[in-house]
């Protein structure tokens, strides 16, 4: 935690990585907001895989209408050329944020209840 000028407490900023954790599996880790999902856009896993593929979100700390919209556009891609992202370990924040914004079926998320894990974190998954 740090400080800001006006004396508030605040949690730093964890910068997102996208991973390649194995043929057709991903991985995203640290915060997604504007400035992160800017970052991680031009990195999408490649279309031309064919296929399946997943993408866990278990290591994504905070998250919101930015990283929603970034899901989406990965989707949109992946579709176009005929495949499919299963998403796994989603944030239950990620999760209610998707199903405010109405896109929790866009998602592949719509009728999975996220559940709690031993970590508090949800074990949500979907395929879009």
């Amino acid at each position: 935690m740090t400080t800001d000028a006006a004396g508030s407490t605040t949690t730093p900023v964890v910068a997102a990585r996208l991973i390649r954790v194995g043929a057709g599996r991903w991985r995203v880790d640290g915060d997604l907001g504007l400035a992160q999902v800017a970052d991680l856009a031009a990195q999408a896993p490649p279309a031309a895989e064919a296929g399946h593929l997943s993408l866990d979100l278990g290591g994504v700390g905070r998250a919101n209408s930015a990283a929603v919209a970034l899901l989406l556009e990965w989707q949109a891609r992946l579709r176009a050329c005929d495949n499919y992202l299963t998403l796994l370990n989603v944030p239950p924040s990620l999760h209610r944020l998707a199903a405010l914004s109405n896109v929790d079926g866009l998602l592949g998320l719509a009728d999975i209840a996220a559940t709690a894990s031993d970590d508090g974190a949800a074990d949500a998954s979907g395929h879009i």
